[in-house]
């Protein structure tokens, strides 16, 4: 079955600061020059002395350090579709900061997540270790962490000394069931392999962009939730499956006139358990509006697939972009239970698990910022 979606969007927003960068348009603009630019947003387009209140955010730079506190939009990666954690949520609450010195940042976010719980979800997420399913041996006595809480954290280094080569390494923690103490939010906590059996679940992430030469960018990601090696570990294709994405795209950026037109090319692989858990405290969603979203790639998990588009930038803050995307979406989506008979089915964790549908999915999108 085809699933075709039509799409057409107008957005005008305010951009209120302008010494915070939102949107990648800037990294665009880089890629012209043959400089590659951080792709984390928001991120200062300067570094200076202040201290900046407004609206819903609060902005503090004090260089080499800087701060974001409130609500807003983040997007951690090159990609229209990144994997680990990206403009899929519509916000985020929290923070963002980080520091810069001569071609090595160090950039950290943690952000409050919004969800919503079924009594059932509930009873498992206080009792982990129902149906088997358990990172913390349940005692005498003993429950499962259920404090209303549920945490995104991510530390980030990165390493751009060389113009033609960004690399980043990411290390995400959810916290759920359980206030984050200083070892998890840990600013400069930089792959710390926190081990929070029971209310923790933890990713780890890379990117790449080489410039090559000018105007031509060619990019990647990969994320990586649980890798088992059935032979090592007992009962593991029962238990927490292989689960890996992966993406890899391709630009090219032309400068007519006061207008800059970038055409890109994106594969996309997102194995078929990817950002799922029996515990909906540590699943790797949020709601918004009674709706469930992954933090990553937009669609969810179990798809593999590709988007053609090109990003049109006039010099007066009008942005056009067109998208069209062609996945294969597999049977196994974010709501399929972790206890599901097909689980242990080890031959399709890397998906789509069949029976497989075509999604197809047509976007126009203008963006006007005043």
């Amino acid at each position: 079955m085809k699933k075709i979606i039509i799409v057409f969007l107008l957005i005008i927003s305010i951009l209120s600061f302008s010494d915070i960068i939102i949107n990648k348009n800037n990294l665009i603009k880089n890629i012209y020059a043959g400089v590659n630019f951080t792709n984390v947003t928001p991120y200062p387009s300067n570094f200076g002395n202040y201290f900046e209140v407004e609206d819903k955010i609060i902005h503090y730079n004090s260089k080499p350090f800087w701060v974001v506190f409130g609500e807003y939009t983040s997007d951690w990666g090159d990609f229209e579709r990144n994997l680990f954690l990206s403009d899929s949520l519509p916000f985020v609450r929290g923070i963002t900061g980080g520091y810069e010195n001569k071609g090595l940042k160090i950039i950290f976010g943690i952000y409050d997540l919004d969800f919503e719980l079924s009594d059932d979800e509930w009873i498992i997420q206080k009792m982990p270790g129902i149906d088997g399913n358990s990172d913390r041996r349940v005692l005498d006595g003993e429950k499962g962490y259920s404090e209303p809480y549920k945490t995104f954290i991510i530390h980030r280094i990165e390493f751009d000394s060389l113009n033609f080569l960004r690399v980043s390494f990411n290390e995400i923690n959810l916290v759920g069931g359980k206030i984050p103490d200083l070892v998890d939010v840990n600013p400069m906590g930089i792959l710390h392999n926190t081990y929070g059996e029971g209310y923790s679940n933890a990713m780890l992430g890379a990117d790449f962009s080489l410039i090559p030469f000018e105007k031509l960018q060619i990019y990647g990601q990969f994320a990586m939730d649980d890798f088992v090696v059935p032979d090592t570990e007992g009962g593991a294709t029962n238990y927490k499956p292989t689960s890996l994405a992966y993406a890899l795209g391709a630009r090219y950026v032309y400068r007519i006139d006061d207008y800059y037109l970038s055409p890109k090319f994106e594969y996309y692989k997102v194995y078929t358990w990817m950002y799922n858990r029996w515990q909906k405290l540590l699943k790797f969603t949020a709601n918004y509006d009674g709706v469930e979203i992954p933090v990553g790639f937009d669609y969810g998990n179990d798809m593999e697939g590709f988007l053609f588009g090109f990003d049109l930038i006039f010099d007066w803050d009008l942005k056009v972009k067109f998208l069209a995307e062609f996945y294969k979406k597999g049977a196994i989506d974010l709501n399929t239970s972790y206890d599901d008979e097909r689980k242990p089915d080890y031959e399709y964790w890397s998906g789509p698990y069949p029976p497989v549908r075509d999604f197809i999915k047509l976007s126009l999108q203008f963006e006007i910022n005043y």
